[in-house]
């Protein structure tokens, strides 16, 4: 049994963090193993493993209890599932990693870090709790919200982080270098600092998402090339292009195979 659940935090917390994801795999009566895909994503995440046996992995690293930095990345990994695991992954939107510990993004490599690998102070007995109210979304979702106020308590309001935020939502590069005071040069330079990725990346992957809930929205009757001149794409087979860039796949071939792609199960990333 595969249960993937998405949820928005506190409306305190939206400007900084993206959603929560609450992944539960019980491999009781499974016959085989499965694989999940995530696709390339903008944003750190913070991956709190609750529950997990040594023979789970996720792109080549075994996962045991514990919280975990997730950097961007404009790959696909695969998640491995050969026994249980529950987990919960906070995603935070680009650049409020930096803005919160100080560490430049662009020096993280793909890859997860253990949470003390980047010697941050994070209270690990989160887990312990989170284990106890597995049954319990809602009270979860309460100390998850309880936990990241402590945490961004200090948070400021940035120029940039704000830019940032608006690109995501409306994809649109042009407006976001108009909206920085710096030249483009030295704006990508900060962006690559606070995110690990430069503004076209940002707003490719966040256009990408945008087709993707168009795709979501209309699978019973999708229309390619109305999604391509709406994303404004240059055509469809640039578009075709794109989408094999992020999925590995065609569209056609991806709707075919969608529940195994766990952002296409969310109804917050597309």
């Amino acid at each position: 049994m595969f249960e993937f659940k998405t949820f928005k935090p506190n409306i305190k917390l939206q400007q900084w963090v993206k959603s929560y994801w609450f992944v539960n795999y019980d491999k009781t009566n499974m016959i085989t193993n499965e694989e999940k895909i995530v696709l390339p994503y903008d944003n750190i995440c913070l991956l709190f493993i609750v529950d997990s046996e040594d023979d789970i992995t996720y792109s080549n690293k075994s996962l045991k209890s514990g919280i975990y930095i997730c950097p961007p990345s404009l790959d696909r990994h695969t998640l491995n599932l050969d026994s249980n695991l529950y987990y919960i992954d906070v995603s935070l939107y680009p650049g409020v990693f930096f803005k919160l510990f100080g560490i430049p993004v662009s020096e993280l490599e793909d890859k997860l870090y253990e949470i003390n690998e980047l010697s941050l102070n994070f209270d690990s007995s989160i887990i312990s709790h989170l284990h106890e109210l597995k049954a319990n979304t809602l009270a979860s979702l309460n100390l998850l919200d309880n936990y990241l106020f402590k945490i961004f308590r200090d948070m400021q309001e940035d120029t940039l982080l704000s830019n940032l935020f608006e690109l995501t939502k409306n994809h649109n590069l042009d407006n976001f270098y108009d909206q920085n005071r710096l030249s483009i040069r030295q704006t990508q330079r900060k962006v690559k600092e606070f995110t690990g990725m430069t503004p076209k990346s940002i707003e490719r992957i966040n256009r990408f998402y945008s087709t993707l809930k168009l795709i979501k929205s209309n699978k019973s009757v999708v229309d390619f090339k109305e999604i391509a001149v709406e994303n404004n794409f240059y055509d469809q087979s640039s578009f075709i292009k794109e989408f094999k860039f992020f999925t590995g796949v065609t569209p056609t071939l991806f709707l075919l195979h969608a529940e195994d792609f766990l952002q296409y199960r969310c109804t917050i990333f597309c």
